[in-house]
């Protein structure tokens, strides 16, 4: 009997056994679903943790704004992982909307339909009505399911069950105002009061009470006849460096925040001339790159001058511009002239300090430059450079010189030859960076001159360009680029192409000399001797843009002509040893030239630049006609045509009533040109706002993409406007005429 039971046992133990092999065992692990959406209000009404989403619109509207899933096991890790999911869409989500009193809403918010581009990851959009101010979102539990493997489906595993979330309040803040606009955030000079704008879409009445100012106060609050834009005088409080103004907690209206950042830094000077040929006296310039304090006089005894005597500053009016003659000591062959600290202040006060910074040196040519070997110093400069590299890639670096002589060829390899000297910030942590090197253009590459404002090209490697789509063909020629990895490698210490020759990030310094070791111009921020231990004296700027395209730094050129009272780009280039000498090609209008289907790179198509095309040099655009006329209906149609044009924005038309009188603006938006080009354009523009039975000169004026512009041609207008509309011809007698 015994022995039976214990027979029956054994079976019921096996029969189990074998039972439980066929019921599912669960899985050990559930996920748990994390909401989140995004945050524009931080702890609305003191609640920290309710997200808040802010509407600049009438109470009315709807809202939407998108809703994130993800499926975590441990959402409490440091870096939690995201688990895919199976059985989820956006049925699994509850919405409970509510309005400003707190009342449910039935059917207040919806839900778009889920989508999924990464695994465990969900998102939607949420739209909440136009009385709702509260949504409460939740995913209860089993909305989901873990997905089984193979080996899960092999051992029996069950797909286990998601957790419930945690519930995700959103608050919708809504402004009963229309949308307001606040002045974009920009740089205050001083503790000086400065003014913003707040622009609305209809006329609101505003008051201090609806504004919140911090590190500052509200002055005044002026509104222009439509009640539209309101115009904030805000005072900074004394040492405060950033100024916010914001919409009041309690007041009627909402409205982006706006963050001014007061300058305190005194302003900057940069100086320039260009010293005549045997160390005679001549024109130099001092520029501030801001505003001066109302009443600040320029002294000469402000003036620290080594090697030389400097008259007394004029400034120039309508500029922060000082000119003043520099007279170099017999037999001297530098002069350092600097603006000592304390000799003037800004707008707000703030004093500048010892500036430029090394000293400016002036070179002195004790001799003249035998014609046609060589122009005058000064006259071939650095122009551009592309400097950015991209490890492993193919992106070539490029070195432009300009020659801006209209007349004389530079002889590249005259007498012992011109030399590009190139120092290369040294860091002897780092691997495969470029070696200091010399380029002699008599002893290697096809590179020998450089003809009349032309330009030349300085390449790491034989790369693509727009040689085909630009000029014709002839941009890139093989005597208009000189390449570095074929003749010097060993020398700049390239293995490969795709090396640089260039530092990519810390810097360079590159001296120009001619065949007879005569400084002609240099360049960058380090102190141009290889012999000693480099820190560079400034930053050079961010080779990459945003999007990842390259982008070249181009050199700048200016002088001030104070018969048009502007600078023109007619100017020398300024000290390429500054930082304020430079200027990113992807901060200028070059993009203007793809729009128009030129293109000017070499290296890579996206690349932002103009090579071989200076820019700020003198605009060549050839214009062979410019004839305003008068028309049947009373206006005056303006005719000109170019016979090509470079590094050309377009055009403004200007006017006056004398000859010698101020010439104005009369288009109100540039009149566009055709960038770059060799092909012949016509131009036509309408004056709508001539007077009748006034006498008009007009003026056509070019402005390159850097903004330089210049004065093509002036005309006066052969007959006048009549009352009627009318032609009429009282200065029929007259020949047409460009004076």
């Amino acid at each position: 009997m015994f022995f039976n039971k214990l027979k029956f046992i054994l079976v019921f133990a096996v029969l189990l056994v074998v039972g439980l092999a066929f019921v599912a065992t669960p899985a050990t692990e559930a996920v748990t679903p994390v909401l989140s959406v995004p945050d524009e209000v931080a702890n609305v009404d003191t609640e920290s943790d309710t997200l808040g989403i802010q509407v600049y619109g009438i109470r009315a509207e709807s809202v939407s704004f998108e809703l994130t899933i993800m499926f975590q096991n441990d959402p409490n890790a440091a870096t939690p992982v995201n688990t895919p999911v199976t059985g989820f869409d956006e049925t699994d989500i509850e919405l409970f909307a509510f309005d400003p009193n707190d009342q449910f809403v039935q059917r207040g918010a919806a839900v778009a339909p889920v989508d999924s581009d990464v695994p465990g990851v969900y998102t939607t959009t949420i739209t909440a009505g136009g009385s709702v101010n509260r949504v409460i979102i939740r995913i209860p539990a089993a909305a989901a399911n873990t997905i089984l493997s193979p080996q899960d489906v092999i051992d029996g595993t069950a797909a286990t069950p998601s957790v419930p979330a945690t519930p995700l309040e959103v608050k919708i803040i809504r402004s009963a105002a229309p949308p307001l606009t606040l002045t974009p955030d920009k740089l205050v000079r001083g503790d000086t009061p400065f003014t913003v704008t707040l622009t609305s879409t209809k006329s609101i009445t505003l008051g201090s009470a609806d504004l919140k100012v911090t590190n500052g106060y509200l002055d005044s609050i002026v509104p222009d006849a439509a009640k539209r834009v309101w115009t904030l005088t805000i005072v900074p409080l004394p040492g405060r460096a950033e100024i916010t103004v914001e919409a009041a907690s309690n007041g009627a209206y909402v409205f982006p925040k706006g963050t001014f950042t007061v300058d305190t830094t005194g302003p900057v000077a940069t100086i320039a001339g260009a010293p005549s040929l045997g160390g005679g006296p001549f024109p130099m310039t001092i520029a501030f790159n801001e505003p001066l304090q109302a009443g600040t006089t320029l002294l000469a005894s402000e003036i620290n001058v080594t090697g030389g005597t400097i008259t007394s500053p004029t400034p120039i009016p309508g500029s922060n511009v000082y000119s003043a003659i520099l007279t170099p000591n017999p037999g001297v062959t530098t002069v350092t002239v600097q603006v000592n600290t304390g000799a003037v202040a800004d707008a707000g006060g703030v004093q500048n300090t010892a500036t430029p910074s090394p000293a400016h040196t002036f070179r002195v040519a004790a001799t003249g430059t035998p014609t046609g070997v060589t122009p005058r110093q000064g006259t071939v400069t650095i122009s551009e450079i592309m400097f950015a590299t991209d490890g492993g890639a193919n992106e070539i670096q490029w070195i432009e010189l300009s020659n801006t002589s209209k007349t004389e060829t530079v002889a590249l390899d005259a007498d012992t030859g011109w030399e590009l000297i190139i120092e290369n910030y040294d860091n002897p942590r780092a691997n495969n960076e470029p070696l200091s090197g010399t380029i002699n253009f008599k002893n290697s590459g096809r590179v020998k001159t450089i003809s009349p404002e032309q330009s030349v090209l300085i390449v790491s490697a034989d790369g693509r360009n727009s040689g085909t789509t630009h000029a014709k063909g002839q941009l890139f020629g093989a005597t208009r680029v000189f390449k570095v990895y074929p003749a010097l490698a060993a020398e700049f210490g390239m293995r490969t192409s795709r090396d640089a020759f260039l530092h990519p990030t810390q810097g360079f310094h590159i001296k120009l000399v001619d065949g007879r070791n005569n400084l002609v111009d240099e360049v960058g921020n380090l102190d141009g001797s290889v012999r000693t231990a480099d820190r560079p004296t400034w930053e050079l700027p961010n080779g990459w843009t945003e999007d990842g395209a390259r982008t070249s730094i181009i050199r700048q050129y200016r002088e001030y002509n104070p018969r048009i009272r502007r600078y023109t780009n007619k100017g020398i280039a300024l000290d390429g040893t500054l930082r304020d000498a430079w200027v990113r090609a992807a901060e200028t209008s070059f993009l203007y030239l793809s729009q128009k289907n030129i293109e000017t790179w070499y290296g890579s198509r996206t690349d932002h630049g103009s090579p071989s095309i200076r820019a700020g040099g003198a605009l060549p655009v050839q214009l062979s006609q410019f004839r305003p006329d008068l028309t049947e209906t009373g206006t005056v149609a303006i005719n000109w045509t170019t016979e090509s044009e470079v590094d050309n924005a377009g055009f403004n038309i200007l006017r006056s009533q004398t000859r010698t009188g101020e010439f104005k603006v009369i288009n109100v938006q540039l009149i566009p040109g055709a960038g770059t080009t060799a092909e012949r354009n016509t131009y036509t523009w309408t004056d709508t706002t001539a007077k009748p039975n006034v006498v008009y000169y007009y003026q056509i004026e070019d402005v390159s993409l850097g903004g330089e512009r210049q004065t093509l041609a002036t005309v006066r207008l052969r007959g006048l406007v009549s009352a009627k509309g009318k032609l009429t011809t009282q200065w029929g007698e007259l020949k047409r005429s460009r004076d």
